[in-house]
């Protein structure tokens, strides 16, 4: 069943990027040789919004996967079984509400694109054509793809403070696996930037550009892993809490007159300051170090591309 599953996460945007490349190649839009400037940024727009479409569609998918199993392992924390269709209607809803508002975005954005980049009296070429209709879905995909992460990574936040009246184990254990999920929407946003340069293939980067990219990248970066560097805050302070609260407890134990009983308690403990004493695992360490891979990965990618089509 899990098989099948991670099959059909990759399997329709594989489909769309065959459909969309095919109907690219079909109209000309992605041919080689590239003739012209014209052909050239033609040819970059139509594989960069091909590639970023079908990877954000399966982004989608997964973050929408992973939003499941940390609600579901949150409110198995919390015994509050009952609650988890409420939450999951409430999250439908609010996907509802951001399908409608990136509709609206999808088909607003490629006429301003046109317009702002003057390739608006070419609209009908046919590659500018098929170049401008295949930016809805782009767009539609990209502004649901934000609302979603920034809208579920706050929901289960807020979701999160039910367990402040729990132990200080329990709150931990919770916070810990939304961290684990809060790091994985980051990577997955961050990644989308690694395909950005696809953009730039044979065309000049300006300085305007690298200033665009780099206010864009750092910004996003911001908002994205901010609200993470918050909740490894709070994990640390949860931690030295728990830390300080078993000391107390050994120390009391150690005087007390039934030893038997109180060295396993003692040892239970000390297993528990073990296990909670670091806040952030291996994977959540590995996770925040490939935050920040994506950018400067794909810049030398682009920079190995131009030479390939140099020589």
């Amino acid at each position: 069943m899990m098989k099948s599953q991670n099959i059909s996460l990759i399997l329709y945007p594989i489909a769309l990027l065959c459909v969309l490349i095919t109907v690219h190649i079909l109209v000309g839009t992605i041919s080689i040789p590239i003739p012209s400037v014209n052909a050239q940024r033609d040819f970059n727009t139509a594989l960069g919004i091909s590639l970023l479409t079908c990877y954000f569609l399966f982004a989608l998918r997964y973050i929408h996967r992973k939003v499941a199993r940390n609600l579901d392992k949150m409110l198995e924390m919390n015994r509050q079984y009952q609650s988890f269709y409420y939450h999951r209607s409430e999250i439908s809803r609010k996907f509802k509400q951001h399908l409608i508002c990136s509709t609206s975005i999808g088909f607003i954005m490629p006429i301003v694109y046109m317009v702002a980049e003057g390739v608006i009296m070419r609209i009908n070429e046919p590659e500018v054509f098929f170049i401008a209709v295949t930016a809805i879905p782009f767009w539609v995909l990209t502004s649901l793809f934000c609302l979603q992460i920034l809208t579920n990574n706050r929901y289960l936040r807020t979701l999160s403070k039910v367990v402040e009246r729990e132990s200080l184990s329990k709150q931990i254990s919770v916070l810990q696996n939304l961290l684990t999920f809060g790091l994985t929407t980051a990577f997955t946003s961050l990644f989308a930037m690694a395909i950005m340069p696809v953009f730039w293939i044979n065309q000049p980067v300006h300085v305007s550009d690298l200033t665009v990219i780099f206010i864009f990248g750092t910004s996003f970066s911001l908002i994205v892993l901010w609200p993470m560097l918050q909740l490894i805050r709070r994990l640390k302070s949860l931690s030295q809490q728990l830390i300080a609260a078993n000391e107390q407890e050994i120390t009391k134990l150690i005087q007390s007159a039934d030893s038997n009983k109180a060295s396993r308690k003692i040892e239970e403990l000390l297993n528990e300051m073990e296990r909670y004493k670091a806040p952030l695992t291996r994977g959540h360490a590995v996770y925040l170090n490939f935050c920040f891979l994506p950018l400067p990965f794909s810049w030398l990618l682009l920079s190995v591309v131009e030479f390939s089509f140099t020589y």
